[in-house]
């Protein structure tokens, strides 16, 4: 599994998914339960800014992990988690320089 190094240059921001079911009944009381064995999944905003050399390079490792997981860390402190990459886009922005912006969803397998 191969592992993104790249770096992202603006600072990602995540958000967690919570994947749960709920039963509401009529007298305003609900009942949630976890759905599954991992509710909790994080999804991350990230952008880059550079030339677009650098900018085809990463879009093309995101474009071969939109199915097949690699692997990524938030901060050096943190773990390795599996994620694929969603909604890529790109623009250019003038001159040589591009910007990139994708969604980093972690995943199980």
């Amino acid at each position: 599994m191969k592992t993104f190094t790249y770096d992202i240059g603006i600072q990602p921001v995540g958000s967690t998914d919570n994947d749960v079911v709920i039963v509401q009944f009529g007298d305003g009381y609900a009942q949630r339960q976890p759905k599954g064995l991992a509710p909790r999944l994080e999804h991350w905003q990230a952008s880059k800014v550079g030339n677009k050399a650098t900018i085809d390079e990463i879009k093309a490792f995101l474009d071969a992990h939109t199915v097949t997981p690699f692997l990524w860390r938030v901060t050096s402190d943190e773990p390795l988690r599996k994620y694929i990459a969603k909604d890529i886009s790109r623009s250019p922005q003038g001159g040589s320089k591009w910007t990139l912006n994708w969604t980093m969803q972690q995943v199980l397998a």
